[in-house]
């Protein structure tokens, strides 16, 4: 079954409200796995799995708020991280 698939079944079993709330803990897990990296207290492993959560959960906030309109922001990131690779863009800007 596709990521899209799944992650509709999941909005649609656990709730909106639900997957909301799931999708910030999985975004702060990979933060305290991030942060554990930093001082060798992790190994990359563990920082996958959690990035791996991350993804399945990003995948249901974009069909939560809209897809074609998370896609064009999407695009717009992509687009500004291009011009700041190839030097068109402010180097003050950070990248994302």
């Amino acid at each position: 079954m596709t990521l899209r698939k799944l992650a509709e079944m999941a909005i649609n079993h656990f709730g909106v409200q639900h997957q909301k709330n799931k999708a910030i803990e999985e975004l702060g897990e990979l933060i305290v796995e991030l942060s554990r990296e930093q001082d060798r207290r992790t190994d990359n492993e563990r920082v996958r799995e959690e990035i791996a959560d991350v993804i399945v959960m990003a995948e249901q906030l974009r069909i939560i708020y809209g897809a074609s309109a998370v896609d064009r922001w999407i695009e717009k990131k992509l687009s500004r991280l291009e011009g700041l690779i190839l030097g068109k863009e402010d180097q003050s800007d950070r990248a994302i």
